[in-house]
């Protein structure tokens, strides 16, 4: 073979067609981090346990349907005490419990909600530290960025990998909760009250997969090892908590009703999540004594402090992601 026949057989010619847009790129982002993530067999224990919550709830919502039919009969001491130890509410004077029926399941739900944060700590720890950390670990990131990936594409395939299992372990335990539960014991009074329950819990649900998130990505963000970000996500997580407990004891109830007591992530939430149920409203409006469902009730903080606190740690979280991403894509666009 000549030297002009081994130059023909090997010239290279531009390509005539046009690169894909990468429209459903985050899709795959996402159904590849799932996979992996559900690759550790202690990620899919902590996902399974929301059987276990929503067997739980379920049989609180059979017996307290049960207590409606057998009120003033000798069963009912039994079924009394237990939703006053499960529930926090203390309906042991009352004929019709049937009334009290929808703040009985409201007040379940954010009680399981308050459980299901501890999992949530747990899960996240697990699935998010790595996210972009092992990214930076290994310098993919400039891999990732050429076209058609973009960091709005990268950093919202990345949440919607932590918002999945944050879903499993809490918002799709709930909604079946709920659909079990009515199932069961026929519901609300009416679909529109079921229906407003499930929306409510959707709410619920989106507000912690929107700021749990994004705070775990800003966190992976900034380092390449994934051990300190689980670290660092405990600490924001527990220490907010230690400290909001301190102030709580210290200081007087209405000196914590505004920015005092807003601290802790995890109250901020569970204070908006009772304020979207409409709890403390329900029982102030029923007509039990306040020493019957005080304790179901969380520290009495105004909601609007709550959401600009949780609203500011999600507006930083984001602006840290955005940041750190575009840095390496501007690196990688000069490669």
């Amino acid at each position: 073979m000549t030297t002009a026949v081994t130059s023909r057989s090997h010239r290279y010619d531009r390509w005539s067609g046009e690169l894909n847009k990468g429209r459903w790129t985050w899709l795959a982002i996402v159904v590849t981090g799932i996979r992996l993530a559900l690759k550790g067999q202690v990620t899919r224990v902590l996902v399974m346990t929301g059987g276990l919550v929503v067997l739980g709830s379920c049989i609180v919502l059979y017996i307290v349907s049960l207590l409606e039919v057998v009120v003033g009969t000798n069963q009912a001491r039994g079924l009394y005490e237990f939703v006053q130890v499960f529930l926090r509410v203390d309906i042991s004077g009352v004929a019709q419990i049937e009334q009290f029926r929808e703040p009985l399941w409201r007040s379940m739900f954010l009680l399981t909600i308050k459980i299901q944060m501890l999992w949530l700590l747990l899960v996240v720890a697990r699935v998010g530290p790595g996210l972009i950390a092992r990214d930076l670990r290994s310098r993919a990131l400039p891999i990732y960025f050429a076209k058609p990936v973009t960091p709005l594409t990268y950093l919202t395939g990345k949440w919607l990998v932590v918002a999945s299992f944050i879903a499993m372990v809490m918002l799709v335990p709930n909604l079946l909760t709920l659909t079990i539960g009515s199932m069961i014991t026929g519901g609300l009074h009416t679909w529109g009250q079921t229906l407003s329950l499930a929306l409510e819990l959707i709410l619920s649900g989106a507000m912690v997969c929107v700021v749990g998130g994004t705070i775990i990505l800003a966190l992976s963000s900034l380092t390449s090892d994934h051990r300190y970000v689980a670290v660092a996500w405990v600490a924001v997580c527990v220490l907010t908590m230690i400290a909001q407990g301190i102030i709580n004891e210290n200081l007087p109830a209405k000196a914590t009703s505004g920015w005092l007591g807003c601290i802790s992530l995890r109250d901020n939430m569970v204070i908006l999540t009772e304020w979207l149920f409409g709890i403390r409203e329900a029982w102030g409006a029923s007509s039990l004594p306040t020493e019957a469902f005080s304790s179901v009730l969380v520290r009495p903080v105004r909601p609007i402090c709550a959401a600009t606190v949780l609203g500011a740690w999600t507006v930083a979280a984001i602006l840290v992601c955005f940041w750190r991403v575009i840095r390496f894509s501007r690196f990688a666009a000069n490669l």
